[in-house]
């Protein structure tokens, strides 16, 4: 099932008073997600980290909010 999700650009760096902002991706259990999440490596102030992105067309994003999202 294709989820409605919030999404910001992945090319920025995303900076909230917690920290860095991470794909809600990279903790979520939900097994019947058609959306196009794919696993890529991303820098974080020069440190590489694999991350699962929204990636529909050139430009990556990252999952900040989804309706199908399911805590691991």
């Amino acid at each position: 099932m294709e989820y409605k999700c919030k999404m910001i650009s992945a090319v920025r760096l995303n900076v909230s008073p917690a920290g860095f902002i991470l794909p809600l991706c990279d903790s979520c259990a939900s097994r019947d997600c058609t959306n196009p999440i794919e696993s890529l490596s991303f820098s974080v102030l020069g440190v590489i980290r694999k991350v699962r992105l929204y990636n529909r067309g050139s430009e990556p994003r990252i999952v900040v909010d989804c309706e199908g999202y399911i805590n691991k």
